[in-house]
């Protein structure tokens, strides 16, 4: 043992300039990997929370066909709540919803439609029944008339909410959301970028509405795009 100990101390003496050089990228290594890992611990994390009072979807059938198919239009109000429950502050980005392709493959084959945030032309209010009180729904992201623009940096343990309205382009055949047993709902999937890139998700199944119930919150509901009910209520104001 004590001639190992003398052959060790020996070896060093001679390597002094070697051990010197391997402790420095040593303590660089441990530093970067030290570093690295504090880099991925911070990061935020967003918790995503349905309010269901103004949640739904909606496809509208236009009356019209292409390729002998029916042609529609669907539109979703989303109620978010959004809480940061990560170790890092970040601002919330970019918005889709995704939603099952209504065809005939199982549901673990199909493929999954995405529709980006959309901008509404109105806001989202609902009248309550026997009475004047008419209430007002924050967006999370466009400014609102009544609760003007939703705070969305998160620094740690906040939250925000408001809703978040999508509307697609108008579809035919499979392109719609597919129904489940129930012939009234629909599987989707949010998700939300935050300002690292990083995606947070989030599963859930809503219902869908006739057309008239969805003007009563928002008269322009699924006409971003083009005004059909609100050009078909001035012919019949003409008439």
């Amino acid at each position: 043992m004590k001639e190992l100990l003398t052959d060790i101390i020996d070896w060093t003496n001679k390597n002094s300039g070697f051990l010197g050089l391997l402790i420095f990228f040593l303590t660089i290594l441990i530093s970067w990997i030290s570093g690295l890992f504090e880099y991925i611990k911070k990061r935020p994390k967003f918790k995503i929370e349905i309010i269901e009072n103004a949640t739904f979807g909606c496809i509208i059938d236009l009356n019209e066909t292409y390729k002998d198919l029916p042609v529609n239009k669907t539109a979703f109000a989303i109620y978010l709540e959004v809480t940061n429950i990560g170790n890092a502050p970040s601002s919330i980005g970019k918005i889709n919803l995704g939603y099952l392709l209504s065809d005939m493959k199982p549901k673990w084959r199909t493929s999954r439609n995405w529709i980006a945030e959309t901008f509404s032309k109105s806001d989202f209010r609902i009248e309550f029944k026997n009475s004047n009180i008419v209430r007002g729904f924050p967006f999370l992201k466009q400014a609102n008339e009544l609760h003007g623009k939703v705070d969305t940096y998160l620094e740690v343990g906040k939250s925000a909410n408001g809703i978040v309205y999508f509307e697609q382009s108008e579809a035919y055949g499979s392109w719609m959301p597919r129904l489940n047993k129930d012939l009234k709902t629909t599987d989707l999937v949010i998700k939300i970028e935050d300002a690292f890139g990083k995606f947070h998700k989030k599963k859930f199944t809503i219902e869908l509405v006739e057309p008239n119930y969805s003007l009563k919150f928002s008269p322009y509901f699924g006409q971003t795009q083009k005004e059909y009910f609100i050009e078909k209520e001035k012919e019949e104001k003409k008439e």
